[in-house]
């Protein structure tokens, strides 16, 4: 029954290949049409980077940050740095070059004006008591004032040293360097406009005895855009490479143009689907685009290669056409599909950017289908036939085929090559278990060690308590809650709590201000450093400190206008994977301590560059953990059901279960971080490795059910489909290397070296344990295979039992 079903699907199959083969011109002229409908969406392709898009929206560190971004801060903050380089910044000239940066930071695009901190901005401000006993305030600096005696620099000095809103965390201990902060409003942040802004305020202060530092995620997004030109650069040198090699390769116009059209209208098609359902293209995920198109160009091989072999034979460039596709439907189609849905699986990860890519990669992975698979044979099929039918390659097939020979080729050879590959993967279980999940490394990964922006964040976390801040939140059930001296207190323990990580380089929330306020009201008496008794108390102290500014929202950046909520900062001076998973357990302890001690108040974590990664990083995991192993589960289900065998499954995810797991012995030894770039790159990875298994399974097949010989068919797929799959994993590698040689994007470089990597190991693991594995072990599914009355390639029913007795 599941026989005659199968056979009816197949020859199903086979009747739309003839009507396919009957028609050519029609389907070009259909493929011709809907890359013309795509192509005019192209103009309207974004290519932009939406910081959203790669938060994990429903974590709930996120939904916190979502809440408090607006009011406390959000990680879209930039710091500038103003260091002098002889004596301290108590000096006119230091003072005014400060002031300007500071207003050039508030001028910038996108920025959220009442989250501006600088000493020399209006809200840094000295309280003190009047003549008549009441709060009164000043600005630290006042513009106007071009200079200021010594006895008033010292006094200055003094005021701000005593500050502890200032004293470390805007103006550095030893006095040399200032902070300028600001923060962006996230909805609709082009990225690139502020960041040339910023860069203008940067150059014009550029001053003799001074260095101008500046770090941040928006710095960094920017960072990123400088480099679209040399991405444009990339792409033209690797296209001129991959003709090269085509050249090299074929030496026939055929095998040079197909393959490079394929590329063409794959790009169209996926690109302007891009456009059309508005998916932005995200610049860090560039090389992804680039690998896809290159395997569009390596399905156009393997079918222009058979393509050659049959013409060789047939000596018709039609029946050439048609026998090529014959060939290389099941296992083309097949890598295709699972190509596609193994990019598709993305949709699965928790950010946006997950979810965009997988749809977008997924579907321009399978349109593969149409803009090469049918393409080109069809193509070839109206397109004249070449005058020379003689096969040039033979001599590099001799080759192959004689080195499998003497290896897999031989029982004792191909129990060798099993058996070094299961040596090899314990080995690599070794440097697995180094490889982190976050950030391996202080600054950005993204850039080089030596690049302007990793400088600029070592030197502000060498002067600072660090650039890279956490949010936590303490929120209580009713509004004004947080006045309450009870929830003063549990801040206070709470930020003690976290203090006992000697990482930890400061921490400021609302009970240091409304110390220093109840000293100013007891005549600067340091006994009175403390938290009143009464929540009314704390009030009173919380609206002399706004009515002593004449700045609206005085308080803004430590508590809510309901005071029902109160921000604690915590700065640290990196945001590695050790660094956050070590802060997030402290704070989860003392959250747990301190909520179970005071009843109605609830802290939670979320904001900052530290709180994002830390939800980014624990949603990875789980991704992480989801999306490699679907890929492997789906390519094992639809290689099983296309082949009707489990054995065919299991062989298939074999070589991509070895190249996976030393995809991750590589990561370890490199101290590559498991992060949200690295992920679509492995799992793209990891499903090129079924392409190279699947031609050679086939070819196994096809030769096994012409020959009848398990050695012999494996020595002939290796020496035909063999040279085909080397200059597929070839040409793949040539889609990415160039990244390797010309990006100044240090991720870029290190995920085209991770992607080389990856093609080399799968098309290693593809031609060695295939066919040892089918030497071997002879799974039925390859010894059964035979050809039907209509050529299609099919497997021999099993016979019952009884059966087989009564033929006896």
């Amino acid at each position: 029954m599941v026989s005659t079903f199968r056979h009816s699907i197949t020859h199903t199959l086979h009747r739309g290949e003839e009507w396919i083969f009957a028609n050519p011109k029609i389907i070009l002229s259909m493929i011709l049409a809907v890359t013309v409908f795509f192509g005019m969406a192209l103009p309207r392709l974004q290519v932009y980077s939406d910081f959203s898009d790669l938060l994990p929206q429903s974590h709930p560190y996120i939904k916190v940050y979502n809440r408090l971004k607006e009011n406390f801060g959000g990680a879209n903050m930039i710091v500038m740095a103003v260091e002098v380089e002889q004596g301290t910044i108590f000096n006119d000239k230091t003072l005014a070059l400060i002031h300007d940066a500071t207003q050039g930071m508030d001028s910038l695009p996108s920025v959220n004006h009442n989250l501006v901190s600088s000493l020399t901005h209006r809200t840094a401000r000295k309280i003190y008591l009047d003549e008549q006993g009441g709060f009164a305030s000043q600005a630290y600096y006042d513009p106007q004032k071009t200079h200021r005696s010594v006895a008033e620099l010292e006094q200055l000095k003094r005021d701000v040293i005593a500050n502890p809103t200032l004293y470390g965390l805007l103006v550095s201990p030893d006095l040399k360097a200032a902070l300028i902060k600001v923060q962006l409003n996230e909805s609709g942040i082009d990225y690139k406009a502020t960041f040339d802004a910023l860069m203008k305020v940067r150059d014009s202060l550029s001053v003799p005895g001074h260095h101008i530092y500046v770090t941040g995620n928006p710095v960094l997004t920017g960072w990123v855009y400088t480099y679209v030109n040399q991405i444009v650069e990339i792409l033209a040198w690797t296209l001129l490479l991959l003709a090269t090699l085509l050249i090299v390769y074929f030496r026939r116009f055929y095998g040079i143009a197909l393959p490079l059209l394929g590329i063409a209208l794959s790009s169209i098609w996926g690109l302007g689907f891009m456009a059309m359902v508005g998916i932005n293209l995200e610049p860090l995920s560039l090389p992804i685009p680039f690998l896809i198109a290159a395997r569009a160009t390596s399905h156009g091989v393997q079918l222009v290669v058979r393509y050659y072999e049959e013409l060789a034979v047939v000596k018709n460039g039609k029946k050439a056409a048609r026998n090529a596709l014959d060939a290389l439907f099941r296992p083309g189609s097949l890598a295709i599909i699972v190509d596609a849905i193994g990019i598709a699986v993305l949709v699965l990860g928790a950010a946006p950017f997950n979810h965009k890519l997988g749809i977008a990669a997924g579907f321009w992975g399978f349109s593969v289908i149409f803009t090469v698979h049918f393409m080109v044979p069809l193509a070839l099929t109206v397109l004249p036939q070449p005058r020379t039918t003689v096969n040039a390659n033979e001599g590099v097939r001799n080759f192959l085929g004689a080195a499998m020979a003497r290896t897999g080729g031989t029982d004792g050879g191909a129990r060798s090559i099993l058996i070094l590959t299961l040596i090899g993967a314990i080995g690599a279980v070794y440097f697995v278990s180094k490889v982190q999940l976050g950030e391996s490394e202080p600054g950005s990964p993204l850039l080089h060690r030596d690049h302007d922006y990793n400088l600029s964040t070592a030197a502000i976390n060498h002067r600072f308590p660090g650039s890279e801040e956490l949010h936590v939140v303490a929120r209580t059930d009713e509004p004004g809650g947080i006045k309450r001296p009870e929830v003063m207190a549990a801040i206070e323990r709470f930020q003690a709590h976290m203090m006992s990580d000697p990482t930890l380089g400061g921490t400021k929330a609302l009970p240091g201000v409304v110390r220093v306020v109840n000293k100013l009201t007891h005549n600067d008496d340091p006994r009175w450093m403390q938290i009143p008794d009464t929540a009314d108390e704390v009030g009173g102290l919380m609206f002399a400190y706004l009515a002593s500014s004449p700045i609206p929202g005085a308080l803004k950046e430590f508590i809510s206008s309901t005071e029902d909520e109160a921000d604690m900062v915590f700065y640290y001076k990196d945001h590695q994977a050790a660094t956050i998973n070590r802060v997030v357990a402290l704070a989860e302890e003392g959250i747990r301590t301190i909520e179970a001690e005071v009843p109605g108040l609830h802290i939670e974590l979320g904001g900052g560059i530290v709180g994002v990664t830390a939800a980014g990083n624990q949603a990875l995991h789980t991704d992480h953990m989801i999306i490699i192993p679907a890929v492997m589960i789906l390519a094992f289900l639809l290689v099983m059901v296309y082949y009707s065998s489990l054995h065919a499954g299991w062989l298939m995810v074999l070589p991509m279960l070895f190249s996976t797991l030393m995809t991750y012995a590589y990561m370890g030894a490199a101290n590559i971080g498991i992060n949200v770039n690295t992920v679509p790159v492995i799992a793209v990875g990891v499903g090129v490795g079924i392409d190279y298994a699947v031609y050679f399974m086939d070819r196994i097949r096809e030769e096994y059910a012409r020959l009848h010989d398990i050695k012999r068919a494996v020595i002939t797929a290796v020496a035909t489909t063999g040279y085909a799959v080397s200059f597929t994993a070839i040409t793949l590698i040539a889609g990415v290397v160039m990244w390797i040689f010309m990006s100044d994007l240090r991720f870029q470089s290190d995920a085209a070296v991770l992607l080389s990597f990856m093609l080399i190991v799968n098309a290693i693991a593809a031609v060695l344990i295939v066919p040892s594995w089918c030497v071997v072990f002879k799974p039925r599914f390859v010894t059964a295979a035979h050809y039907d009355e209509d050529g299609v390639l099919e497997v021999d029913e099993v016979q019952p039992a009884a059966a087989l007795l009564k033929v006896a």
